[in-house]
């Protein structure tokens, strides 16, 4: 089975995707791997996505929304949707395989391949550093952006972050107060404001970009949400596309 089916597929058990998790945790944590995107003139077309949900017929479905975001005039060129079944269960650590599939059907779709994939998750700050965004971006070798509305894995203050924009502070895989391991501490992401007033959100590396150049994109694309407004626009349209027929 290729990469792409392996970890766009949707139908395993929790104790199979774990076990795809484990298998590609390597590939994803070698230090040596040369990202492919390191500097933000390289990046044109960024796709944000998101999914809503509703149930119907004893069904759960998934909307999918991408946004096609036009970074060097930094506006919204157009959207598009696509609507499946969802057969993965919702578990923390697992959303990669809820969503993948429908989102990886959406973005193969769409009339050009973009630059970059922002996701309305988490990429490296994982368990086995293989969140949403890493498995979308592995899966279709398209770099990838992580990020989330919430923590997960690691240790931070972000709740000491005074609310201004570019506030930031980092996430790291253990805690950094325990002096014997700071050395093999890994640094997982940062917890930062985007947008004055708003909440910190939880930034990673996905797939092939460095993690400065992430956060670099990540404010160059705010426009007074707590998002990137590629992925506020994915989560808002998606929204309004799945109450249209729910």
């Amino acid at each position: 089975m290729s990469i792409i089916d392996e970890l766009l597929k949707d139908d395993y058990s929790f104790e199979q995707a774990e076990v795809i998790q484990i298998k590609y945790q390597k590939v994803i944590s070698d230090s040596s791997r040369v990202k492919d995107i390191t500097k933000i003139e390289q990046i044109e077309t960024i796709v944000g996505v998101d999914v809503s949900y509703c149930n119907k017929d004893n069904y759960e479905y998934g909307i999918a929304c991408a946004v096609i975001w036009n970074l060097k005039r930094n506006k919204k060129q157009n959207h598009y949707y696509i609507k499946d079944r969802i057969r993965f269960p919702y578990k923390p650590g697992f959303l990669g395989f809820r969503e993948c599939k429908i989102l990886g059907k959406l973005i193969s779709r769409l009339p050009n391949r973009p630059d970059l994939i922002m996701c309305d998750g988490h990429g490296k700050i994982h368990p086995r550093r293989l969140g949403e965004a890493t498995q979308l971006g592995l899966a279709l070798d398209i770099p990838s952006i992580g990020i989330a509305k919430n923590p997960f894995i690691g240790y931070s203050d972000w709740q000491k972050i005074k609310k201004n924009q570019g506030n930031k502070t980092p996430i790291w895989e253990k805690d950094p107060k325990t002096s014997s391991i700071i050395q093999s501490n890994e640094l997982l992401g940062y917890a930062i404001c985007l947008n004055t007033g708003s909440k910190p959100v939880f930034i990673s590396e996905g797939y092939n970009i460095t993690l400065s150049l992430a956060l670099k994109v990540s404010l160059e694309t705010i426009q007074g949400h707590r998002q990137p407004e590629p992925l506020y626009l994915a989560d808002s349209l998606s929204r309004k596309e799945r109450n249209k027929y729910y």
